[in-house]
């Protein structure tokens, strides 16, 4: 295993992307997390593509004769990780192939990406794959049983310090709607709320960006009293088809302390041992909303044990814990 010769700490290399859209804040958060680590030295590597290794990959990918390919040109002892969106192996080439220690954090595995994704883990030579959906950890226990890469299932998380909170009475946003929109929820509340005088933040041909930069989000949520969740399979189905996780936003909102209407995602409630959202009423859409933020203060004791529980249980650091236990055992 490699060693960093003044201190003889393991060294783990952080791989990532060069692309500038890459780096999205929740892994930024996560790869901050490692580096503080002080039982690791921890590098930073920068993986260009070009058009070579985008184009070769790409011939691996479509060809499933290829599949059988296990690339192990040596062992230099080097642990390698890398956090990606979906099947990004970009970020993995070629240094996988030069060590037998290469972990992989992985969201947005969509069914119809598991057909190359799962086989590739084996081609690219990686160790163990978190998966942060549970649906897609069963998906790939059930269709690559023979595959080498071991896999678990380790839901997304955030770094608590990096999220703001006022008090009820200083917030000046009533709803707030970011990320990907449900359309049909959003035209059945979006006349009262107005009529109401209440208001109301989200997307518009108008206002296409809500936030110019994560201090600017940060800020937007800790002035927030609700925060409208929906999990993919709902607003996008075409895309996620069955799979339905909790995601980022649904922790930040929590970590914001945010009151949380929307649709739970199906291991949300397993996740959390309880039901930490209020789930939305499509048949009384906008009463319901216009209820909950009259009765705000009956949502107190349900938005600070989200809080707690986000804060003793959901951070990166929690994760990272589960993550360096596996590797580990691998040295």
């Amino acid at each position: 295993m490699a060693m960093n010769s003044e201190d003889k700490k393991p060294t783990i290399n952080l791989l990532q992307s060069d692309d500038k859209e890459f780096f999205l804040d929740c892994i930024d958060e996560f790869y901050d997390t490692i580096a503080a680590d002080s039982q690791y030295t921890v590098k930073r590597r920068v993986s260009s593509s070009g058009r070579l290794k985008p184009w070769i990959l790409r011939k691996i990918q479509n060809f499933k004769s290829l599949y059988k390919l296990r690339i192990r040109l040596r062992d230099d002892g080097t642990i390698n990780f890398a956090s990606m969106i979906s099947g990004d192996f970009r970020i993995m080439v070629p240094t996988a192939f030069f060590s037998n220690r290469n972990y992989i954090y992985m969201y947005d595995v969509w069914p119809r990406f598991q057909q190359w994704i799962f086989p590739l883990l084996d081609v690219y030579n990686i160790t163990y794959i978190f998966f942060s959906s549970k649906q897609v950890f069963e998906d790939y226990q059930r269709k690559c049983p023979q595959n080498r890469c071991k896999a678990m299932w380790l839901p997304e998380a955030l770094t608590l310090s990096e999220y703001a909170t006022l008090p009820y009475e200083k917030r000046n946003i009533d709803v707030l709607e970011f990320g990907r929109s449900y359309d049909d929820y959003h035209q059945l509340v979006v006349d009262a709320l107005s009529l109401h005088k209440k208001v109301h933040k989200y997307k518009s041909a108008g206002n296409p960006v809500l936030f110019q930069g994560k201090k600017a989000f940060i800020e937007a949520l800790s002035n927030s009293r609700i925060v409208i969740c929906i999990p993919s399979n709902i607003t996008h189905p075409e895309r996620a088809e069955y799979i339905s996780t909790m995601t980022l936003r649904y922790l930040q909102a929590m970590a914001s302390k945010c009151l949380i209407v929307g649709i739970i995602p199906s291991d949300m409630q397993e996740i959390f041992g309880y039901k930490p959202i209020i789930e939305i009423d499509m048949e009384n859409a906008a009463a319901q909303i216009l209820d909950v933020l009259d009765n705000y203060s009956d949502y107190q004791e349900l938005i600070e044990k989200n809080y707690m529980e986000v804060k003793s249980k959901h951070q990166w650091l929690n994760r990272w814990e589960i993550i360096k236990k596996e590797i580990k055992e691998n040295i």
